[in-house]
Order: structure tokens, then C-alpha cells, then sequence
């Protein structure tokens, strides 16, 4: 048998790719599009070695079989040779476009496989018309007048792929970036070898199997694929249980919001009936939780504290629900027995806000508001920083507020006669530091303190 080419290479190129193509099916069989596609680009490979072989053969031996056969036989082998190059083309994009979108896929697989379509139409019209290549009267192989664009679509299939690697690279790995970049070397080298210098040697096959053994050792493992897949369940799990939590936080939110509104509703509601037992002190709660709640911001007092605080005060005389109105709306001096009943509305209310275990500063703020700094307050007679925080803070507020407010045996005192009045009482009724405090509160305001209610109280209340 004649044969004019160097098939050697080829014949080990047939081995190596035969053995890569088995090696992934056993170990690599996975789900993976990029394996996919390297998968196919295989099969084609081998196809295309086969082809090689045989047609080098069949044209050295036209008489084995009928030359129109033969004809029809390189033209299918030029075919599979563009078509391994757009299936190495579609394995490159997958690397470089994991997440491409549909409509781009459609655009980029019209235009590329309509090329295949057109390559492969010429190669019909080839067998007609010996634009490529034909055979003479003596059925020697011979190359038609377009014969150097035999190879073209699958040269451009491959330098495509070249231009989507070097600007996509940032999406290949290490190991995919040197196995692409050596198979390209591989391919062009030994296509030219083939074509300039050793003419009856068949190189290009030989570098396409060693190209598809480098591209081996980077594709994903089953492991790897596993790993990612499994990260990309856990990630999705994550993203589901973030949701849920958000929503359920979101529900909590809400949940917290209502009680703090029903709170909210029934302290002011409960303010509202102490206030209303004498008409003389209407709306002292309110301003003595707003005095209280600014008050104790300066102090250092934040968020819940302060919203505690604020409510504390709106109940601090919850005790006089329990004292006969007779006795709260009297135009005249009070009785030392009648003395003693006004002041057991701090133990009453104290009693009364005790069970709410929660907001011990309820029960502190309505036991302790009269306790005075130098011992000498009531119901306990603590003195100066026994006395809770919270209630020396209400006290100095609540005084302030009774001053400044007309009562059924008096008439009001200025605002700057009850800042004498609290001046004058550092040390004895109370607390000195928070005396100036809220000295320094008054004055923060260009004019009276009581007509600012509502902004002392706006960021605790939401404007409420």
C-alpha cells in the first residue's frame, strides 16, 4: 500500500485523544457545560484524526474505493475540521461567559453556526465544481483554485476564540489560562510545521491531541463540581434563611411597634386621668416626662432608657388616682393630716407601678420623685445618691413644672423665679449636677422652655 504522508503522528495523536476522551467519560462524566463541551470537542478531535488517516490513505490508493467516494469522504474531513474548531470555539465561550444571557447565546450561535452551514454548502458545491480541491484524469488528488481557504473557517473559529480569551481572561483560572494558551501554541505551530516545512508529515493532528491532554489537567473534576454545586445550594439556603429572617425580624419590628404604640397609648391615656383630677395641674405629666426625657438626654440617656424614662414620667403621679379630689383641688392650706394623705400618693404609686417587673423605673420614678437629696424627702427619707438616678431627675423636673404652674392656693411663679427656686435648693432638696443640667436645658432655648413640649419629646415619641 502507498502511502506519500508521514501518518505516524497521527496515529499516536488518535491514541492520546482516544485515551483523554475515555478518561473523561469515566472520571468526568458530570453536569458541567464546560465538560460538556470539552466532551464534544474530543469526539470531533478524534473523528477528525481518523478522518486524517483515512483520506491519506483512500487518496494514495484511489482505487480502493470509487473517487467520488473519496471526494465526498475529504469533504466531510475539512467539515469536522471547522467543526472541532467551533466546538473549541462554544468550550471557550463557556469558560469565558458562565453566565451569559440567552439572547447573546442566540446571537453568537446564528452567526457562528451559520458560517458552518455556508462552509459546508461550499464544500457541496465543491463536488461539483472543484473549487477546493478535485481529482485529475490519472484520480490524483490535486488542489482547486481556492484550496488555501479550505482551512479558513476553522482558523477562524480558533482566533475568535483567541479574542474572547484575552478579553475575558479575568474569567479563567490559572489552570484553564495555561492549558488555552499552550493548545493554541500546540495548534499554530505544529498547523504551520505541517505547512511550511514537513509537508509529507501529518503534525497538525499530533498537536491537536496534545493540546486536548493540557486541557485535560484543567477542566473540573466530579469533586469539584460537587464542591461548587453544593456551595451554590448553601448559597441559595443562605440567601432563602436571609429572607426569612429579614421577614420575621421585619414581623418582630412590627410586633415590638404595636406594643410600643399600645404602651405608648395607654401611659398617655393613664396621664391623662391623673392630670384630670384637678384642672389647675392639666398636662403636668406631659411636661414633666418631656422636662425629664430632655433632661436626662443630656445626661447620657439613650434610646430605650430615654423611652422609658419619658413614660416613667407621664405615671410618676399615677399614686394620686387613689386621693380624694376634695383634698388634690383644695383652695386652701392643707391639713398636717391632709399633708400626710397628699404625700402617700408616692408609696400608692409606687405600689400600683411595682408589678410591672419589667420597667422597675416606673415604680422608682413614682416612689421616689419627693425624696429630697439632704434626707429629708419622703416616704423613705433616702438621701443624696440613694436615691435612684431616675427619681432625682424627675424631682427637679417636677418642681420646676409645679412652680411654673397655677395651683388652686396660689398663682404661678416665673420661669425665672423657679430656676432661683431649684438654684437655691442644690444640695438640700436637690441633686446639684442635675440642677445645672437643667439650668443649661432652659437656657438652650431662646425663650420659654414650656413652649417646646412637643421637640423636647420628638425623638423618643416620633412626634406622638
Amino acid at each position: 500500500m502507498n502511502i506519500t504522508y508521514d501518518i505516524s503522528f497521527s496515529l499516536a495523536a488518535l491514541i492520546i485523544t482516544i485515551i483523554v476522551l475515555a478518561t473523561v467519560i469515566i472520571h468526568y462524566s458530570t453536569t458541567s457545560i464546560v465538560n460538556k463541551r470539552y466532551k464534544l470537542f474530543l469526539i470531533a478531535s478524534i473523528v477528525l484524526i481518523a478522518l486524517d488517516i483515512l483520506t491519506v490513505i483512500t487518496n494514495d490508493n484511489p482505487t480502493l474505493i470509487p473517487h467520488h467516494l473519496n471526494k465526498i469522504l475529504n469533504g466531510i474531513y475539512f467539515i469536522n475540521g471547522a467543526l472541532v474548531g467551533f466546538l473549541f470555539l462554544s468550550y471557550s465561550v463557556s469558560v469565558a461567559y458562565p453566565n451569559e444571557t440567552k439572547a447573546r447565546k442566540r446571537i453568537f450561535y446564528l452567526i457562528n453556526n451559520s458560517l458552518l452551514v455556508i462552509f459546508i454548502i461550499s464544500m457541496i458545491v465543491n463536488h461539483f465544481v472543484d473549487i477546493y480541491f478535485y481529482y485529475d484524469d490519472n484520480l490524483i488528488y490535486s488542489k482547486g483554485p481556492l484550496y488555501l481557504l479550505v482551512n479558513l473557517l476553522t482558523i477562524a473559529y480558533v482566533i475568535e476564540s483567541i479574542i474572547i480569551f484575552i478579553i475575558r481572561r479575568k474569567n479563567f483560572n490559572k489552570k484553564q489560562i495555561l492549558a488555552s494558551t499552550t493548545f493554541y501554541i500546540f495548534f499554530f505551530i505544529t498547523f504551520l510545521l505541517q505547512l511550511f516545512v514537513f509537508p509529507k508529515v501529518l503534525l497538525s493532528d499530533f498537536g491537536i491531541s496534545l493540546g486536548c491532554l493540557i486541557i485535560l489537567f484543567s477542566i473540573e473534576t466530579p469533586d469539584y463540581v460537587n464542591l461548587v454545586k453544593t456551595l451554590k445550594e448553601l448559597e441559595e439556603l443562605k440567601a432563602s434563611l436571609e429572607e426569612q429572617v429579614q421577614e420575621r425580624t421585619n414581623e418582630l419590628a412590627n410586633e415590638k411597634q404595636s406594643y410600643k404604640d399600645l404602651t405608648s397609648e395607654t401611659l398617655t391615656s393613664l396621664a391623662h386621668v391623673i392630670d384630670a383630677k384637678d384642672h389647675y395641674t392639666n398636662g403636668h405629666s406631659f411636661r414633666v416626662a418631656a422636662y425629664a426625657c430632655a433632661l436626662a438626654s443630656r445626661l447620657g440617656f439613650v434610646n430605650q432608657d430615654l423611652e422609658q424614662l419619658y413614660f416613667a414620667g407621664l405615671v410618676h403621679d399615677v399614686g394620686k388616682i387613689g386621693i380624694s379630689e376634695t383634698i388634690i383641688r383644695k383652695p386652701a392650706k392643707l391639713s398636717e393630716q391632709e399633708y400626710e394623705i397628699i404625700k402617700s400618693h408616692t408609696t400608692l404609686g409606687g405600689d400600683i407601678l411595682k408589678g410591672i417587673k419589667k420597667f422597675k423605673i416606673f415604680e422608682d420614678v413614682a416612689r421616689f420623685h419627693h425624696e429630697r437629696y439632704d434626707g429629708l424627702g419622703y416616704p423613705k427619707k433616702l438621701k443624696g445618691e440613694e436615691i435612684p438616678y431616675v427619681a432625682r431627675i424627675v424631682a427637679v423636673c417636677d418642681s420646676f413644672d409645679a412652680m411654673t404652674s397655677d395651683r388652686s392656693y396660689r398663682k404661678a411663679l416665673s420661669d425665672d423665679q423657679a430656676l432661683k427656686e431649684l438654684f437655691a435648693g442644690k444640695g438640700t432638696q436637690f441633686d446639684p449636677y442635675i440642677v445645672d443640667e437643667f439650668i443649661k436645658l432652659y437656657y438652650s432655648f431662646e425663650d420659654s422652655i414650656r413652649n417646646h413640649i412637643d421637640e423636647l419629646v420628638e425623638n423618643v415619641t416620633g412626634g406622638k
